[in-house]
């Protein structure tokens, strides 16, 4: 069952580029799978990229600060 949220932050520094990914996943063992196999993926269409940020993201997406 998919119920932890991640999020995923890769760099390009050769093109000044990034992106970011949000995930539901089962564990952190996921996370990593998904995320040095999506570093291929871009690696693949422009040589450059790194991993900046892989977070696990505790509260759900409804939360405010005024809750």
């Amino acid at each position: 069952m998919s119920n932890k949220n991640f999020k995923f932050h890769f760099k390009n520094d050769k093109t000044d580029k990034a992106d970011s990914y949000n995930l539901q996943l089962d564990n952190f063992t996921e996370a990593m799978e998904f995320a040095y196999n999506k570093l291929d993926q871009l690696n693949e269409k422009n040589n450059g990229y790194r991993i900046i940020g892989i977070y696990e993201i505790m509260m759900p997406r409804s939360y405010s600060k005024t809750n």
